[in-house]
């Protein structure tokens, strides 16, 4: 056997001994262990590149890169707000709501573009020596700059320029708008300036406009020059702008007038619907006093069956007494004949014992012997017969005993009538009727014996107070002495009733439309009911006259609207033209209104320029910095130390050289290689510049001008970024959470705080909410009221639910403002 050639045998008993198992597990711990240590030398390798980096760069290059990144990602939507912000500065129709949209746009990428910078600034060394901690640090610069500049420049600007300016600077900029919107309407025209509002605009006019109320501002000579001719200037630019939207505002009447026309023809039939319920008033009573007749009858009926009923339990009572009655009257006779003494009053009293025992046993009312006793009248001729013979009987005694008793006073022994009895079960059953009566009446609920007809049973007062009572049952009021009779009366009841059914109807329709109004008006009174005019005011909007009619020609709307609401407009606008400085300080009444006009001829240049230098700075240093990424790549291969002190003081004067390059190619080189309408020297727009100049305001003449020539160039770029990217639209869709968040922390303050409880009253504005759904459920969730159309409510943002049965629910967020109060939510 040799040492190659292994014996089976020996081989698996040499892999079961526990020396071999030692072996194994001594070699799996020697590769776990080596595995370790690799890895901690590759981190440890990792490291050290990572600190040489940071060594020779002062930053690792995957942060450079980062930052890198992030400056790409920046200079997109800051270039489309540039675009955008020239879009509605420089607009023909744009409104502060747009000024205020753009402007949290502007601010939130200024806020992720000074995070950007001071991360880049303030983030080196070890701050970045792990991914970990650099991006912790990061976003702990992100939380506190980003708020700091999102609310300082609002803060600021308030502060700085809208608050602290003066009443003459709020009403020269007041002024300032005007004269650009007359500018765009043609009502002015200043000699040089080949503006022409009709044409496209391109992104030099809207720049243009953008600068020209600043421009205006600036030039306080213009403004006195102009403040001669400012109620032509106004009456002009008002009517230009009123007729320039004639037939736009012409279609809007008559598509509402056809609209409230179709609402009359709804109106209208439910007018004839009602009037058709009110014609079946006659019908509809004679329904109901036949249920009165089959109610009295029914009633009848149950009276019939009430008095056999009683007359059977009379009579089967009559026949078991009467026999019992007479065997008593006789035993009474009996009593009656034995002398008197105790044994006749045992005898009175034993029987009249037995009479109460009987009596008790048939559960009737208690009844005296003697009420069973028939009277029995004696004639004349009988007492004197009787007299004679008795008296001849007695011979002549009883006779002259008559005689003194006649003397005295007595009846001389004549007697009119005597009681006697009888076992004629017809004579009990008579009594017991009329003993046993307050039994029947009130078994039959208050009907005496003796109803024989019908007619007297109809004419019964009980039998009209319970008619009375069903009919009120029924909604029908008639007075409590009505009787059965009266059938005006109830023909009256039954009018009532559909009447206020008919009026009820028409009240809950009327409610579900949203009106107030009652039936059968005329087509011209309809249009004048105050929900209408409303109607019609929240259609018309500030061009309302109380009040506008639906029926008017175009010639008339001219006449009746456009006329009165120019020479309206016209002393609006001169009423603040004209009103004393005092009027444009804080707490005066057209405190709002300055700063209003002050915040749209300033911040937009400023904000522009800025946000311009800023994307054409991030252009230009982005190249500058990828060179740095290729520098750093390199140096990060080359261990060389030798040189280092010598290239960081390259480094230096090469950045510094590159920044001076930068600086004049953004800003000077522009202004004097490039120019176009609105800047060359020969141009009315350079007589603007030289007063801003001759005004010590040499560099914001320079500013503006550079901002004429660069913007132009810029902002079609970031047009087109955003046509592809939809940026703007991105942020619509979050721009009211922002917007929310804004006003809570820094709420709009630049109204007077000396408002009057009418001013506030008049803040008020309709809510209407429109849906595709009839009886569809409408409710406002940020408010406790219930919603209600044309509910009265301050402007802002409303959180509505619009739901209805079998329709998925559809929550929204509208924005109530003098301009826009209906909105339509479909399902």
């Amino acid at each position: 056997m040799t040492d190659n050639k292994k014996s089976p045998f020996a081989t698996s008993l040499l892999d079961q001994t526990p020396t071999q198992q030692k072996m194994q597990a001594a070699e799996k711990q020697l590769k776990k262990v080596q595995k370790k240590q690799h890895s901690q030398a590759t981190k440890a390798a990792i490291h050290k590149e990572r600190e040489a980096q940071i060594t020779k760069l002062g930053k690792p290059f995957w942060w450079m890169l980062f930052m890198f990144i992030c400056s790409i990602l920046y200079l997109f939507p800051e270039a489309v707000f540039n675009a955008a912000l020239t879009e509605v500065a420089g607009g023909k129709n744009s409104s502060e709501e747009d000024l205020r949209a753009v402007e949290l746009f502007g601010r939130t990428i200024s806020g992720i573009g000074v995070t950007l910078l001071l991360a880049d600034m303030l983030l080196k060394g070890k701050r970045v020596a792990r991914v970990g901690r650099a991006l912790g640090h990061f976003a702990l610069i992100a939380i506190l700059v980003w708020p700091t500049v999102f609310f300082g420049q609002k803060w600021l600007v308030d502060h700085f320029i809208i608050d602290a300016s003066t009443p003459a600077e709020r009403q020269q900029a007041y002024l300032s708008q005007i004269l650009r919107s007359a500018l765009i309407e043609k009502s002015i025209q200043f000699e040089g300036i080949n503006y022409d509002p009709d044409s496209e605009h391109n992104a030099t006019e809207k720049t243009f406009l953008s600068v020209f109320g600043g421009l205006v501002y600036a030039d306080d000579k213009l403004v006195d020059d102009i403040k001669e001719k400012k109620r032509m200037i106004m009456e002009k630019f008002v009517r230009d702008r009123a007729l320039s939207r004639f037939d736009e505002h012409y279609a809007n009447y008559d598509d509402f007038r056809q609209t409230l026309r179709s609402h009359y023809k709804e109106y209208a039939q439910g007018s004839n619907d009602y009037n058709q319920a009110l014609s079946t008033a006659p019908s509809r009573s004679d329904e109901y006093w036949l249920d009165t007749q089959n109610q009295v009858k029914q009633g009848w009926e149950k009276y019939q069956k009430g008095v056999s009923a009683y007359e059977g339990r009379v009579e089967s009572r009559a026949q078991k007494i009467a026999p019992k009655m007479y065997d008593f009257f006789e035993r009474r006779n009996k009593c009656a004949d034995m002398k008197k003494g105790s044994r006749k009053d045992n005898c009175y009293e034993r029987l009249q014992n037995g009479y109460d025992k009987e009596i008790a046993k048939y559960s009737i009312p208690y009844i005296p012997p003697d009420d069973w006793l028939i009277r029995e009248e004696i004639s004349t001729s009988e007492n004197v017969g009787n007299s004679i013979i008795t008296g001849i009987m007695t011979f002549g005694l009883f006779t002259a005993m008559q005689a003194a008793d006649a003397a005295t006073g007595g009846d001389g022994g004549f007697k009119d009538h005597r009681m006697v009895y009888t076992n004629d079960v017809n004579h009990y059953k008579n009594v017991l009727m009329v003993k046993m009566e307050p039994d029947f009446v009130k078994e039959s609920g208050g009907y005496p014996l003796g109803i024989n007809t019908i007619h007297e049973f109809r004419h019964h007062q009980l039998t009209s107070t319970k008619v009375n009572n069903t009919l009120k049952q029924k909604g029908l009021t008639l007075p409590s002495t009505w009787v059965m009779a009266d059938r005006t009366s109830f023909d009256n009841a039954v009018a009532n009733k559909v009447r206020q059914e008919a009026d009820n109807r028409w009240r809950s329709t009327m409610k579900n439309k949203g009106l107030d109004m009652p039936p059968n008006l005329s087509w011209q009174q309809f249009q004048q009911q105050g929900d209408i005019q409303k109607r019609i005011e929240r259609q018309m909007k500030e061009l309302y006259i109380s009040p506008t009619l639906a029926d008017w020609n175009n010639r008339e709307f001219k006449q009746r609207i456009m006329e009165p609401n120019i020479q309206r407009k016209t002393t609006e606008y001169l009423n603040v033209l004209e009103a004393q400085q005092a009027e444009f300080a804080d707490g005066g009444a057209f405190e709002s209104t300055g700063k209003s006009a002050l915040r749209a001829t300033i911040v937009p240049p400023i904000s522009m320029s800025i946000s311009l230098a800023l994307v054409l700075l991030t252009v230009l240093k982005l190249p500058m910095k990828a060179a740095e990424l290729v520098q750093a790549r390199r140096k990060t291969k080359d261990d060389g130390e030798s040189q280092e002190g010598q290239n960081k003081a390259k480094a230096g004067y090469i950045k510094a050289g590159i920044s001076a390059a930068l600086l004049l190619s953004i800003f000077v080189v522009p202004v004097t290689l490039s120019s176009n309408q609105y800047t060359v020297k020969d141009s009315a727009m350079h007589y603007f510049f030289e007063q801003m100049e001759n005004n010590d305001s040499a560099g914001i003449s320079f500013a503006l001008k550079w901002l004429l020539v660069t913007q132009p160039i810029v902002q079609p770029i970031g047009a087109s970024i955003d046509e592809y990217l939809i940026i703007t639209k991105g942020f619509d869709a979050i721009s009211e959470p922002i917007n929310r968040f804004d006003l809570a922390i820094l709420p709009e303050h630049d109204t007077s705080a000396q408002s009057s409880p009418a001013s506030a009253a008049k803040a008020l504005l309709p809510l209407t909410i429109n849906t595709n759904v009839a009886n569809a459920s409408i409710a406002v969730m940020n408010i406790k009221p219930k919603y209600q159309t044309g509910m009265m409510l301050p402007p802002g943002g409303y959180d509505i639910k619009v739901s209805a049965s079998g329709h998925q629910a559809i929550r929204t967020w509208v924005y109530l403002k003098p301009e826009e109060t209906e909105f339509t939510i479909n399902l």
